[in-house]
This record gives structure tokens, sequence and C-alpha cells, in this order.
């Protein structure tokens, strides 16, 4: 009798213990992380702000303030002459004055950009936060938000939403000015520090470790915004949300039954990694960036029965197929 009570005692510990282990491994309290309230120096503002008769002078005051921008431009004649093509470049003055429009302040995005920072030095105590900064880059459309030197750089420019007049007479296409608003900058912030976390000559060319490497940096930005929606973490319309959710397990039938997790050819990574409209091999209603899809629920699935894994071990994890393994996933046919 003594022992079936030892018994049930037990039995009833571990269920309580199970409760109280968060669902999934985004449930954790970072509310006790020290962080400073996150202030976006504005250089756009400062920049098209200048006097351009004097603008030697006037980049000289703004340099302190922003030497991510201006170290070393302030005495070169050619810089200044670039400078000053820039500032005086009709359509960017209109770009500067519709980024004021859409961005009149940015105290919502320095808001949610703490509580991302947050999240970062729970996981990361031993890191330091970013100084962030908004300037227009000239419709740098490969690099909405820039990471260097722990300096966090957001082009305004490319988050004027993706109906802005100036992306469709450039020839931007859709399926790429539709991660142009304001609801991306966030996520596409934590991306650049996700990739900084990486080291990205470690990651082998195959299929599955370039699948299982966008999965980290995925899984990543879900660490920081728990609460980011679906749509915005993939890039996704809720179409291809639907679609692939549909269609998940035949997209791993393609992959298993093709044996392109250990191919090298670049017209695979560029099927399953790389933008564009759809997917060609699964028709014109099928998503882009499927193996984003398939990396991140391998790791999802990986941390989920890892539960003594911490992030930052994950992001220095370069056994993909390790991962895979312990993931268990392996979606199946609907």
């Amino acid at each position: 009798m003594l022992k079936f009570r030892q018994g049930l005692m037990f039995a009833l510990m571990l269920l309580l213990f199970s409760c109280l282990e968060p669902e999934n491994r985004f449930d954790i309290d970072a509310s006790k992380v020290d962080v400073n309230q996150v202030k976006i120096k504005r250089y756009e503002q400062a920049l098209f702000n200048l006097d351009p008769n004097h603008l030697k002078e006037g980049l000289r005051t703004l340099q302190p303030e922003f030497p991510i921008f201006l170290e070393g431009d302030v005495e070169d004649t050619i810089s200044l002459m670039r400078i000053r093509e820039f500032i005086n470049d009709t359509l960017l003055q209109s770009v500067y004055v519709e980024c004021n429009k859409v961005f009149p302040n940015l105290g919502w995005l320095q808001d949610n950009l703490t509580e991302a920072f947050r999240h970062y030095l729970f996981y990361f105590p031993d890191r330091n936060q970013s100084q962030v900064y908004s300037y227009i880059s000239g419709f740098d459309f490969e690099n909405p938000v820039g990471f260097f030197d722990n300096s966090m750089l957001i082009a305004l420019d490319l988050y004027l939403d993706s109906d802005y007049p100036a992306y469709q007479e450039l020839g931007v296409p859709v399926y790429i000015t539709h991660r142009f608003s304001k609801e991306f900058i966030v996520r596409d912030c934590m991306e650049k520090l996700a990739e900084a976390s990486i080291d990205g000559r470690l990651v082998k060319n195959d299929l599955l470790d370039q699948m299982v490497y966008q999965g980290k940096i995925l899984y990543f930005i879900n660490c920081m915004i728990p609460e980011v929606a679906d749509s915005i973490l993939f890039v996704y319309t809720e179409k291809q949300l639907e679609w692939i959710r549909e269609n998940e397990g035949s997209v791993w039938a393609f992959l298993v039954e093709n044996q392109l997790f250990y191919n090298t050819e670049m017209q695979y990574y560029q099927k399953f990694l790389l933008d564009s409209p759809f997917t060609s091999f699964f028709g014109n209603e099928s998503p882009p960036r499927l193996g984003w899809w398939i990396g991140y629920h391998i790791v999802s699935n990986y941390m989920e029965n890892k539960r003594n894994v911490k992030l930052a071990d994950l992001m220095q994890d370069f056994d993909a197929q390790k991962i895979l393994n312990a993931s268990g996933y392996k979606p199946q046919l609907k």
C-alpha cells in the first residue's frame, strides 16, 4: 500500500511539473530583463534638413551623432559631391516627404524593438543592445535593414507600403514589394540579428543544411517576437499559407522521392530558398521559399523535443542531419 501511495505521489508530481512547463519554447518571461528603451536616430531627417549651401559645415555637426554614415566623408570632396547629389535628387526629395507622412514619429517602432531586444538579451545576456538608425537608402531593395558594428540601419524608403507608386515605376515585382510595409520592420531587424548569430561559412551547400540554416533564422525571429503572425514570419499571404498548410506533406514527399536533401545544385537552392512568384515544381498557386517552411518546422520540432538545448547552442550547431533526425519531422500527405 505504501509503495502504491509513493507511486501515486510521484505520478502527481510529474503531472504538476508537466503542467508548469511552458506549452512551447516561445512562452518565456523576459519582463525582468534590463533593456534600454530604443531611441531611433533619424538620419534622413537630419540630412535632408541641412542647408545645401553650407553642406560641409552641416555634416560636421552631424558626424558625432551619425558616425556609421559619416565617418571619413566630411572632408572628402567626392563624398561631399555624392551627398549633395543625393539630397538634391527630386525623386529622393519626394521619397523623404513620403517617409515623413508614413512615419511622422517612430514611437511605436521604438516600443516594439525594445521588446524584441528584451527577448534578445534574455537569450543572449552577454551581448550588447544595438543602436538603431533610420535613413533613406535610395531604393537599395536587397537591404531594407542593414547591420554593421552592432548598428541597425532601417531604410524607411523600403517600407512605404506595397502599392507605393515608385516601386512599380522602378519595376520591382509584386512578390518583392509585398514585404515593403511597416509591419515587417521589426521582423527584418531580428532577421539581421539572427544572421549575425550564425557563422554562414560553416553552413554546407546542400539543400538540407541550407533549409535548416534558414529554419534557424526564422526560429530566432519567432523567439524575439513570440506573437509574430505566420504571414509576417514567412512573408506569405494568407492564400499562400493556406496552400502550404494543405500541401506540406506533398512538398516533403517531393524532397524525399527526388533525394534532394544532399543536392548541391544551384537550381534547387534557387527554387526552394530564393524569392520568386511561386515554386515552379508545384504550380502557380504555390508560394515561394518552401524550404523556409520546411526548415523552420524541422528546427521548431527539434527544439520542442530537446528542451535542454538553448537558442545560443542551436545557432552554433551545424549538424543539420542530427537536427533533422532528432526533430521527428515527417509531415503526412493529405
